[in-house]
């Protein structure tokens, strides 16, 4: 399912008054080259094992990874407010992921990099269970539970896939099996 944002849409969504930093994804016309270097995806979620399932996925497919805060951490403080830490957007990304492990009906606290991230103009890929709410009507792409999230980053960034590194095994969904505490 592929979700087509226009910058107008989402800033009438927001409440602005037309001068919003968000930039048309997926559907637009770009002039740009396409990228040949994979994506910096900023991964968020609901849960910090699909958080890091999809990290690993990501990383995996040559992605650079970037978390709002660290793996077995609370959500808040994020790295911003954390002395000696930084911020993913100090850093800069391509896209965010918000991986849905549970179908909640609005963003939970690990959740809040999408705001930001929305806020800086940057492309969103909601993926897993409930894909379309809450964030559906600023998404470019909803990966749906199982589903390639490397290729739908690379595709929203307009990236050329890049080969798995050598000794990288292929993800195989029937081995998406978690045990959440």
């Amino acid at each position: 399912m592929v979700w087509v944002v226009h910058t107008q849409d989402v800033a009438a969504a927001l409440g602005s008054k037309g001068g919003s930093r968000l930039a048309p994804v997926l559907g637009g016309s770009s002039v740009e080259e396409p990228r040949t270097a994979p994506p910096t995806v900023l991964v968020v979620g609901t849960d910090e094992w699909a958080i890091e399932q999809s990290a690993t996925e990501l990383e995996a497919g040559g992605c650079r990874v970037l978390r709002c805060h660290e793996p077995g951490e609370p959500a808040f403080p994020c790295n911003a407010l954390v002395q000696g830490r930084t911020c993913p957007l100090d850093i800069g990304f391509d896209v965010v992921v918000t991986v849905r492990a549970r179908p909640l009906s609005e963003p939970c606290q690990a959740e809040l990099g999408v705001i930001c991230a929305l806020h800086q103009g940057v492309p969103l890929v909601v993926a897993g269970v409930a894909s379309e709410r809450p964030f559906g009507p600023w998404a470019s792409l909803a990966v749906e539970q199982g589903g390639d999230v490397v290729t739908a980053c690379e595709k929203v960034v307009g990236a050329t896939p890049v080969a798995i590194a050598p000794g990288a095994r292929e993800h195989r969904p029937e081995e998406d099996v978690c045990h959440a505490q």
